[in-house]
């Protein structure tokens, strides 16, 4: 009896084992990279992290932006035990709302983030406690440190490391340097037990130099807010640029903003999205009586005038084809010269006739409008320049005096700079260099000052420094006149169009002044641009004020030696000074 009983017991050990073996042989063979590659997935967990971002630096090696560290938690929904306690402290430290971390638990995800780039306080708490299925990285924070100071042109990057506006954007493969990834081992249970970085190679940035000089962006933005206020203006740019080698020392935009709070994802319901565009570059406007100085250094270049020339004004009205030209100053007969001083459109008007449409047009291409200026900003606009086919029997005269052209602020004093420098159009120059990673001053690659062409002779130009001079001697540039300094430029008045009429608002303006000093020898140049003031619209007003404030300070950073009473020379314009 007990030998059957034994073998029956054998019989059914066997076979279990024998399942067992099958079971096991099933499950290593045909499953076992499955399974392992599901441990391998529990067990280790990759996060994608990144080195330092580059830090952008202005020409005299002041910090504009840089990268501190932060801390950002993340969360295993399905490791993740939701005690109360836990959830009240993840909520409380990190600054959620009630609810999102249940919310986040039931996002079906295996990996969501609590907090991105957070400061070590608000995340003491939670690396003390080592909640199982939450988690905490270093990570690195940008960090802006001058505020809204040039906001527009540095930019900002996101959270993620990405460049999203300015030279962040840019100027973004040099300044991110490599994505890492961060490898944790988690036990059973999901609690972390080693973290390593899963690649060897760990570097920053590039460091990025800009010709901006930080002092100057300071002055600028300062005289500009100031500037409107006093003349209740909507908007306003200040440009500063060096004539010689295109360098742009300074640009400013008011309205602006904080980049520190959108670098860190917070929330501004308060900022539209063109806030964060760089109207310096961006905003297309017509330039007004600013844009004589085209017309006048296309006549002089090409002989189609004389500077003792002489223009009947008309008395301040003009009738051409179907249009009424006007003059703010009623005037008869004036001198080439003294029409521009006294900024009068009809002799302008004339001017241009005599000039002819093709001859014009080219002319007004040469100096850069129409085109992008190619500077190492995005969002650039090319300007608006008509093609000649679709001109009208009045363009050429409107153009002359700054109507039906649209420019950008960039561009228009791109072009006083190729006035100032002795005919040459060079190419905006905003990036100075690239230096090494992680800190070094070592020079990986500099920049170097670009002519585009020449576009008018050195005699054209130094005739129309004289001009421009004496638009601020004695026309209607003369509150940009700086005690000590010989100062050239023009003003300009362009009453604004509205986008659903097609017609020119009746009481909203674009004041302008672009000039430069010393006016017979420029070593700096500055356009001013006020949008929309209320208190005397007239560039030369209020614009002009505001160039005098601005280049008075700009002079004296740069040790620009003003002249005494007594040696300060205004050459008159003559016929000895005609370029023919």
């Amino acid at each position: 009896m007990m030998p059957r009983r034994l073998g029956i017991s054998f019989l059914f050990v066997w076979a279990a084992m024998s399942g067992l073996a099958v079971r096991l042989f099933y499950l290593q063979v045909f499953q076992g990279f499955n399974y392992s590659e599901l441990s391998q997935k529990r067990s280790h967990i990759k996060i994608k992290s990144e080195t330092f971002r580059g830090t952008i630096l202005d020409r005299n090696g002041n910090v504009l932006a840089t990268s501190v560290e932060g801390y950002s938690v993340f969360l295993h929904p399905k490791q993740f035990v939701k005690s109360l306690r836990a959830i009240k402290l993840l909520e409380t430290n990190l600054s959620l709302y009630p609810g999102e971390v249940k919310e986040k638990c039931l996002s079906g995800q295996d990996f969501v983030w609590l907090s991105r780039k957070s400061s070590a306080a608000s995340v003491e708490n939670i690396s003390r406690e080592k909640i199982e299925g939450v988690g905490v990285i270093n990570e690195q924070v940008r960090y802006y440190p001058n505020g809204s100071l040039a906001a527009q042109l540095v930019g900002f990057s996101g959270l993620d490391n990405y460049g999203l506006s300015g030279i962040e954007q840019s100027q973004d493969k040099y300044l991110k340097g490599n994505r890492i990834e961060l490898e944790q081992l988690h036990d059973a249970k999901g609690r972390n037990i080693f973290t390593a970085q899963s690649n060897a190679v760990k570097s920053s940035g590039n460091s990025v130099v800009l010709t901006l000089d930080r002092t100057l962006q300071y002055i600028a933005e300062r005289e500009l807010k100031s500037g409107i206020a006093e003349y209740e203006a909507k908007s306003g740019i200040v440009i500063i640029q060096n004539p010689t080698t295109g360098e742009i020392l300074a640009m400013a935009s008011i309205p602006s903003f904080d980049p520190n709070p959108l670098a860190q994802g917070a929330r501004t319901h308060n900022l539209k999205p063109d806030a964060l565009q760089n109207p310096a570059i961006s905003k297309i406007f017509e330039p007004g009586s600013t844009f004589k100085a085209i017309t006048f250094a296309t006549a002089l270049e090409e002989k189609r005038a004389r500077i003792t020339e002489k223009y009947d004004c008309e008395n301040g009205k003009w009738k051409y084809y179907d249009r009424i030209i006007n003059d703010h100053e009623p005037e008869s007969i004036a001198t080439f010269s003294e029409v521009l001083e006294k900024s009068s459109n009809i002799g302008t008007a004339k001017i241009s006739l005599g000039i002819g449409e093709e001859l014009f047009f080219r002319y007004v291409r040469a100096f850069g409008f129409g085109a992008r200026t190619w500077i190492a900003l995005p969002g650039e606009a090319e300007g608006l320049v008509r093609p000649l086919e679709k001109w009208s029997k009045v363009s050429l005269p409107s153009m002359s005096f700054g109507q039906e052209i649209g420019v950008t602020a960039l561009q228009l004093i791109n072009a006083y700079s190729a006035i100032a420098n002795g005919g040459l159009l060079m190419e905006p120059l905003i990036v100075k260099e690239l230096r090494e990673p992680d800190g070094g001053h070592k020079v990986k690659e500099a920049y170097k000052s670009q002519i585009v062409r020449r576009v008018i002779s050195t005699q054209t130009a130094s005739a129309m420094r004289r001009l421009l001079l004496g638009v601020v001697d004695r026309g209607t540039g003369i509150n940009a006149q700086i005690p000590g300094y010989t100062v050239a430029g023009k003003t300009g008045t362009a009453q604004k169009i509205n986008p659903d009429t097609k017609r020119y608002y009746a009481d909203k303006y674009t004041s302008s002044f672009c000039g430069f000093l010393p006016a017979e020898s420029p070593q700096l140049v500055c356009l001013v641009v006020l949008d929309e003031p209320k208190q005397n619209y007239w560039g030369g007003s209020s614009a002009a004020p505001v160039f005098a404030k601005v280049m008075s300070r700009a002079a004296q950073i740069y040790g620009i030696a003003p002249k005494s009473a007594n040696n300060l020379t205004i050459v008159k314009l003559n016929k000895s000074n005609d370029p023919e």
